[in-house]
């Protein structure tokens, strides 16, 4: 019996320790990828760190390229990372002014020794307000009274938030709150989160709040003093930790979820985004920095339309065009100017390799300009993607330069990086645009002067013989009556 005993004991230790291990919520029914998935078996690949964290990923913003992953797809609990969705939803859907009432649901559903910023049933507070104190201190019961006030209840707004995780592009993610405390149905992955963080970067009035170090809420109907609340991120704040470029991002912590931390950093105009989960207090933030490292010393940006050469449609014949100098002279189609593809530092913009998807768009009229979309992969990873959009304005203006180039001379563009790009449009940019409208107003203008000053010249001609003639008939007059004078009154002779 007592050998039995030692060895229930025994078990239920080694249970508890893997337990202790493995906090993650992840089976072969919801995670259907490898335990380790890293982008270092891409063939070519600058290679990335090694990481204590248990997942990670780091994304370029605009493009969507995956720089660096492990276990990307892997699910797991999020714990306050979370909140970034809930913020994104507030912003999309409330004015900065609306107030906003706590429950007393939203207040005491939340554990007191969970973050909070001591707001008390029936107190209220501007959704500006509570975004402050959501994205900076954390709070857990703003949460749930911003889920409240925008969906009426959190599980409405739960609902709300699954359908606007998936139009983000989230595929390993169901949340079950609005606050990323411990729920076994709220989870999500690393690449989900940097998707969603997608839709934050490039919201103004998102990163305005996140990248505020430390704000004071003004005192409400229930709260005489004010509340200050400072950001808990130590790669935005100030410190031994602060990392040169970083302007946004979100901490979270729970015992099952470890440590998470998503951080946006931007240089040289490449903004990445990282994100860590799996981890502890003692590596998440070596991690996330060596990763940004990573992402900014291996990678370059470059403009599509400004490199691309095996889409060039100027003189193809397969559209149509107008050789008049008052209409376009170029095919009525074009490479969007906002595409752009992530390639490793030293790599040729010709090894990407692009692949086209011509849309049907007869059916919508949401990008109903957008011809086609061209997709990027550098040996077979995803690096970008462009449109070609048609372009059916008449061009107006035309460029008379010494270049050789026709398209230089109308983008000041050439082949290459940006900075290369810059430095040869201004060594070498030398043109001349003139807007045809204006010089045909200048022209009708001047014709219009030259014609007054004929008809001006004309008239005063006529009235100088007119003149004249009246002139020649007073003295003409003056004669006939003289005449007169003298057969009436002749002179008499004298004697």
């Amino acid at each position: 019996m007592k050998r039995y005993s030692r060895f229930l004991t025994l078990y239920l230790i080694c249970t508890l320790i893997i337990a202790g291990v493995f906090p993650v919520k992840a089976t072969e029914e919801t995670t259907p990828y490898p335990i380790i998935t890293t982008s270092n078996s891409i063939e070519g690949w600058p290679s990335g760190p090694e990481i204590f964290s248990g997942s990670a990923v780091v994304m370029e913003a605009e493009t969507g390229t995956v720089l660096y992953e492990k276990n990307m797809h892997q699910q797991a609990y999020p714990a306050s990372i979370t909140k970034i969705l809930t913020a994104i939803l507030a912003i999309e859907n409330c004015s900065m002014n609306e107030m906003v009432e706590f429950s007393d649901e939203a207040v005491f559903s939340v554990p007191r020794n969970s973050s909070h910023i001591a707001i008390v049933p029936g107190e209220f507070l501007t959704v500006e307000n509570c975004l402050y104190g959501l994205m900076l201190a954390s709070a857990n019961e703003v949460a749930n009274a911003l889920a409240e006030h925008i969906s009426g209840s959190i599980d409405n707004f739960v609902n709300l938030m699954n359908k606007r995780a998936e139009e983000l592009g989230a595929v390993d993610t169901h949340f079950n709150n609005a606050n990323g405390l411990p729920d076994e149905e709220h989870y999500t992955s690393c690449y989900d989160m940097a998707m969603i963080s997608r839709a934050a970067v490039s919201n103004e009035t998102f990163i305005k709040i996140n990248s505020t170090t430390s704000y004071m809420i003004p005192p409400t109907n229930l709260q005489v003093e004010e509340r200050p609340v400072n950001s808990l991120h130590p790669l935005l704040i100030k410190g031994s930790r602060h990392y040169d470029g970083c302007f946004g991002g979100k901490t979270g912590y729970t015992t099952v979820a470890g440590n998470t931390l998503v951080t946006f950093a931007k240089r040289n105009g490449i903004t990445l985004i990282c994100v860590v989960m799996q981890s502890d207090s003692q590596n998440v933030y070596e991690d996330s920095t060596a990763l940004l490292n990573y992402g900014f010393d291996n990678f370059s940006k470059y403009n599509i339309a400004e490199n691309e050469t095996k889409f060039n449609l100027q003189g193809s014949g397969f559209f149509e065009s107008a050789n008049s100098i008052f209409e376009n002279s170029y095919p009525q189609i074009g490479l969007n100017m906002d595409g752009f593809v992530m390639l490793p530092s030293g790599a040729l913009f010709s090894e990407a390799e692009p692949t086209v998807e011509f849309r049907n768009n007869s059916e919508s009229e949401t990008d109903s300009d957008v011809m086609a979309d061209i997709i990027y992969t550098w040996h077979g990873h995803y690096v970008g993607r462009t449109t070609l959009d048609v372009t059916s304005t008449t061009q107006n203006e035309f460029s008379f330069t010494s270049n050789t180039s026709v398209k230089e001379a109308e983008t000041g563009t050439t082949a290459g990086t940006t900075d290369e790009k810059e430095t040869k449009a201004a060594e070498q940019k030398k043109f001349l645009t003139i807007n045809v409208w204006h010089l045909l107003a200048g022209i009708i203008g001047i014709s219009a002067l030259i014609g007054l000053c004929y008809l001006y010249s004309i008239t005063r001609q006529q009235r100088e013989r007119w003149k004249r003639i009246h002139r020649q008939k007073r003295r003409l007059r003056s004669i006939e009556r003289k005449r007169r004078r003298r057969k009436y009154y002749p002179t008499r002779k004298l004697r």
